[in-house]
């Protein structure tokens, strides 16, 4: 999530002022993630000209072009990324849909499986019960996808071909700005996550809907904490809002 509005927005920033195939460099909080590396180079800018600020904590240069934030303009990121700008998916959907080449085969209803996340792992954010969730989803017809499984531009065509949308709070559903207007999203999330997902479905034109829960184990008001999703409720949502 952070990759695709903090980071690479910058990139688009400098693209109004300047010709970016003349970068000599490009400084970057890290580029060890697959996704990092898949959507620079999509982008056209070689491995060669990216730098890890982890691995080059001090550099020499003539000429330095620094950006400013792509929206936190209040000094407060955790308000300025509830209201995300849509020049920025804008600016993402023309980057990386028109690298399309062939439409992907059509799949309206898709589970974002989380299993491979490192807030899973990390014990800070999961869907307690996702086995159920899952069974449920899958008998009213949901393919479950885990994103970290797939090519940047996979996920991509996944979002943008895809009607409807049932996933956990978290950085998979950045890959909504990519969505047809009209697609219709389900975020399961705790009650206390705030409505960052919620404004990026709505600027895009997406029909939102959310299951609101009571987070375990973690006591303070922010996006972590587990839930546990009613099926009942969910399975009467799914088929209420968008049909069975």
């Amino acid at each position: 999530s952070h990759w695709l509005f903090d980071v690479l927005p910058r990139i688009a920033l400098c693209e109004e002022v300047l010709d970016i195939s003349k970068v000599d460099f490009f400084l970057l909080p890290s580029i060890e993630k697959k996704f990092q590396k898949e959507t620079l180079d999509l982008l056209n800018i070689k491995k060669n000209k990216c730098l890890s600020s982890k691995a080059f904590r001090h550099i020499t240069t003539s000429e330095l072009i620094v950006t400013d934030h792509p929206y936190c303009i209040t000094n407060n990121a955790t308000n300025d990324i509830m209201n995300m700008p849509l020049w920025i998916s804008e600016w993402l959907k023309k980057k990386y849909l028109k690298k399309e080449k062939k439409a992907l085969k059509h799949l309206e209803k898709i589970f974002i499986d989380r299993s491979d996340s490192t807030s899973n792992t990390g014990h800070l954010r999961k869907i307690i019960n996702e086995s159920d969730v899952k069974n449920c989803l899958i008998k009213n017809n949901f393919k479950p996808v885990i994103l970290g499984e797939l090519h940047f531009q996979k996920q991509v065509e996944i979002f943008n071909n895809a009607d409807v949308i049932v996933g956990l709070h978290g950085a998979g559903l950045a890959n909504l700005c990519f969505c047809k207007a009209g697609t219709k999203l389900v975020e399961l999330k705790n009650n206390t996550a705030g409505t960052q997902y919620e404004n990026l479905a709505i600027k895009n034109g997406l029909i939102y809907k959310s299951i609101s829960c009571q987070p375990s184990k973690f006591d303070y008001k922010n996006q972590f904490g587990h839930i546990n999703v009613p099926i009942k409720k969910l399975e009467e949502f799914i088929k209420d809002s968008y049909g069975s």
